[in-house]
């Protein structure tokens, strides 16, 4: 029996320090010449087709990251296990500030043996990613990018495979319709989250009929001090735009105050990794998920995620690392036929066409521009503590 390694949902408790670094390219400090991207010690042979996964480190973000990445390398580990193609892996960690994701994409622009971005995350790097490489002319397809916003989708270097934030409240909205919901609070916990994500969100709203009003995390302010100290006219249901930690400090707020709300997450928080992180009692959330469940989906892709999951890694399976099994199948299904003649003009233009791709009986397809996948799935944790599907 191999001895039992500490997951990094345990780890989380002990500080973002202890977590477990995956083998990726850090971005020099200011100041410092930047590196050649190394090969990855994938077992990947020389020359084959290579493409660059680019993750968001910061404090806030580096759960999802690791998630999503941990999804992404599992399906290219299996496949190359059962000797099928997949791409070369290389990752560069970001800190989330404008200068490190243009230190990244200079990196994508130097080395030609790069093909595509793939996932891209968490949002705010996926939509600066998307920015950056329009700024400096880099002709480059961004493969399943972590990205909810849907103001992108027409973007033909986009390939988005997952629901938009706007199918996701539609559905929850759409479900609670017979409560008479017209108005929200949506609440950003902080100003660089309100920049990047706002604009999308009220286009969202207005589109949805919806009333909303914006409510932002003042810097420096606990997300528990400032969830206690929201107005007692707060809207029944409450949108909330940030990560695990962030919204479990804010239910500790709203429980201590007594506000009694509905709060809505989308895809960003994972069920199981907030429920240990000691959030506020008695606190309702609505969780959206953009897959099946990864605890009890039968689809052939799932049940061979599942059993992926338990040979490569100690980890206990999760909407998001799912997300990211189905992002590096997809990626591995549509560069397989060009990996004998690749580069990266061939596989751009090839991309933009968005092609489709069966996973074990999963289909990701487009209809013209948008995404793959419409597929919005969602669970309460009601104020007694328990999810209900």
């Amino acid at each position: 029996m191999r001895p039992s390694a500490p997951t990094r949902r345990r780890l989380l408790k002990l500080g973002t320090a202890a977590l477990c670094a995956l083998p990726a390219l850090a971005l020099p400090r200011p100041g410092q010449a930047a590196p050649a991207l190394a090969p990855a010690p994938d077992g990947t042979p020389p020359g084959a087709l290579a493409v660059t996964q680019l993750l968001d480190m910061s404090p806030d973000q580096q759960e999802l990251s690791r998630d999503y990445s941990t999804g992404i390398r599992l399906a290219f580990a299996e496949l190359r296990q059962n000797k099928e193609f997949a791409p070369a892996l290389r990752t560069i960690e970001t800190d989330g500030r404008a200068d490190s994701i243009r230190q990244a994409i200079a990196l994508m622009q130097d080395d030609a043996s790069q093909m595509a971005l793939v996932g891209a995350v968490g949002e705010d790097l996926a939509l600066a990613s998307l920015a950056e490489t329009a700024r400096s002319a880099l002709d480059i397809v961004h493969i399943a990018p972590w990205l909810a916003d849907g103001r992108f989708d027409t973007d033909e270097r986009l390939i988005a495979l997952f629901a938009s934030r706007e199918e996701q409240v539609r559905v929850v909205l759409h479900n609670l319709a017979t409560v008479g919901v017209a108005d929200l609070a949506v609440v950003y916990p902080s100003l660089a989250r309100q920049a990047a994500l706002q604009a999308g969100t009220e286009a969202t709203a207005q589109r949805l009929g919806l009333q909303q009003r914006s409510l932002t995390a003042p810097p420096g302010m606990p997300m528990a001090a400032f969830g206690a100290g929201l107005p007692r006219n707060l809207p029944a249901f409450v949108l909330f735009m940030g990560g695990s930690i962030e919204l479990a400090q804010f239910t500790v707020g709203l429980a201590q105050a007594g506000l009694q709300r509905y709060v809505i997450c989308l895809s960003d928080v994972d069920p199981a990794t907030f429920g240990q992180l000691n959030p506020g009692k008695g606190v309702p959330v609505i969780f959206t998920q953009v897959v099946p469940n990864p605890h009890s989906g039968s689809v052939p892709v799932v049940r061979a995620y599942r059993a992926a999951l338990g040979k490569f890694f100690d980890e206990a399976p999760s909407p998001v690392s799912l997300a990211g099994y189905l992002a590096g199948r997809y990626t591995a299904a549509v560069l397989a036929p060009l990996a004998a003649n690749a580069s990266r003009t061939r596989v751009t233009a090839a991309l933009r066409r968005r092609p489709a791709a069966d996973l074990d009986g999963y289909r990701l397809a487009f209809s013209g521009a948008g995404r793959a996948s419409n597929f919005v799935a969602q669970t309460l944790l009601n104020t007694s503590g328990v999810l209900v599907s």
